[in-house]
């Protein structure tokens, strides 16, 4: 007779080996130490080299188990992991708002599975690393208000972009062409920096393109030609580019809310229908443009900017439905708290030109490095020729500098107080000239002088009048 002892052992091996079964269809979690041993040794050296970590990487380091470094409103170090069944990969990496950060390491583009990349607010010198091209599944890279400087690299291989922000750097060279490939790009950032115009033609391909913002380009000026089929296209801000030609606006009706095109030389009209989403326009100092402010429906407000046009408010038009533009978040804006932020962090920098009457006086002024920092007083004196009834001083702000210093909206300092006066106030009264004993000589000789001549003319004078008396006196004797 079997052993009631043997069925019941089958059954806890069959329960056992189901459980097993059901188990290997599910992932396993990762172990405790799990990161990508490259990852980890490649994320250790950064952060050493950037102050974040100190001594050599621990055994087991294990980052995609920590995440975070730093999380203020000022700054930031922190990573994010994706994870399998085997190990962890470190896909996102944000560090920002480090002033003491200068350079990228190396070791930075050995994180390979990167998909966010995220540098900006901090004191990167130098050209950015043209092995920016091993990090080929970027989705998103960050790296403005820093100091980089010479040509961008080429970057072709990122063909994953859908953000790229590089405003406010000292870049140099061309707009890059091969921007124009970047299919699924959707926020693309590019101003306050010494690139060169114009923007390609080809930049029509971005057909995903949803904020468009390209300015400050050094360029003799050329057609508002590159525009494409950008259907989802929300933000366009072309300022400061030299473009001419119309403003043409048909093709965004239905997706655009805002355009910024100051500063450059349109000409014509606006057009007298504009898109029924735009809610913001901003056409200051296009001299050229000129007709009447497009018109606006009763239930719709529109903010509207054209100080430096020739354009003339018509009769069609609601004042009420129009009203200058207002402070919307994109560079340009500015509120007194926000100074009052960057002046007691003195953090902020902020770059512009000076004209006088049409000519350059200054570039690249930065009011807080020549004061020796914010808030300090400094003198800066020119003379200008005025042969009309206008002086004319610009003060432009060419967008080189920082707009998110310590946190996102504050700029640095301004220029507060211009002072003019006539050319005569600003030479000092001669010294009198002391008396030497020539010039007493020379003085006593021309009082003498004026004094001899003046006896001489009374006694001509009484001569001349004795003589007539006495012609008259015997004139009459001789009658009687």
């Amino acid at each position: 007779m079997a052993s009631p002892a043997a069925p019941l052992a089958l059954l806890i091996l069959l329960v056992s080996l189901a459980i097993a079964a059901a188990q290997s269809g599910q992932p396993s979690s990762p172990p405790r130490n799990s990161t990508n041993i490259s990852d980890a040794a490649a994320l250790h050296t950064v952060f050493e080299k950037w102050g974040l970590e100190d001594g050599t990487m621990p055994q087991g380091y294990h980052p995609c188990g920590k995440l975070v470094w730093s999380n203020s409103s000022e700054m930031e170090a922190s990573i994010n992991c994706s994870c399998s069944s085997n190990e962890c990969r470190i896909t996102h990496l944000n560090v920002t708002g480090y002033r003491n950060i200068t350079f990228i390491p190396a070791e930075l583009f050995s994180l390979t599975e990167l998909v966010s990349l995220d540098l900006s607010n901090n004191n990167l010198i130098g050209q950015i690393p043209p092995q920016v091209s091993n990090l080929s599944k970027l989705e998103t890279w960050h790296f403005n208000n820093n100091r980089l400087n010479e040509s961008f690299p080429n970057a072709s291989a990122l063909l994953s972009i859908q953000s790229l922000w590089m405003f406010d750097n000292d870049i140099e060279g061309m707009v890059p062409g091969f921007i124009a490939n970047f299919a699924n790009l959707t926020d693309l950032r590019m101003y306050g920096m010494k690139l060169q115009g114009p923007i390609p033609e080809n930049f029509s391909k971005l057909i995903n393109i949803e904020n468009l913002m390209i300015g400050d380009l050094d360029t003799e000026g050329y057609p508002f030609n590159f525009t494409g089929d950008w259907v989802n296209l929300s933000t366009l801000d072309l300022r400061s580019n030299n473009l001419s030609g119309s403003i043409d606006l048909q093709q965004y009706d239905s997706s655009l809310k805002y355009l910024y095109v100051g500063e450059n030389n349109f000409n014509g009209s606006l057009p007298d229908q504009m898109p029924q989403s735009l809610v913001a326009l901003d056409v200051t100092y296009n001299p050229l443009l000129r007709g009447r402010l497009p018109s606006s429906s009763a239930d719709r407000k529109m903010r509207i900017n054209y100080i430096g046009t020739s354009i003339g408010a018509g009769s069609s038009v609601g004042s009420e439905n129009l009203r200058l533009l207002n402070c919307v978040d994109m560079k340009g804006c500015n509120t007194t708290g926000l100074t009052k932020i960057v002046i007691e962090s003195g953090s902020g920098r902020r770059l512009f030109n000076i004209d006088i009457q049409d000519r350059n006086i200054m570039t690249d002024f930065d009011i807080s490095k020549e004061a020796g920092g914010s808030n300090r007083p400094i003198n800066r004196n020119y003379t200008a020729d005025v042969t009309t009834s206008v002086l004319k001083i610009h003060l432009y702000w060419n967008g080189r500098g920082t707009c998110c210093i310590p946190r996102n909206g504050t700029y640095g300092p301004l220029v507060s107080a211009i002072r003019v006066f006539p050319s005569a106030e600003t030479q000092a009264s001669p010294p009198p000239v002391a008396l030497t004993s020539r010039h007493d000589e020379k003085r006593r000789g021309v009082v003498a002088g004026i004094a001899a001549l003046s006896i001489a003319a009374t006694v001509i004078s009484s001569s001349a009048v004795y003589l007539w008396w006495k012609w008259v006196s015997l004139v009459k004797h001789r009658k009687a």
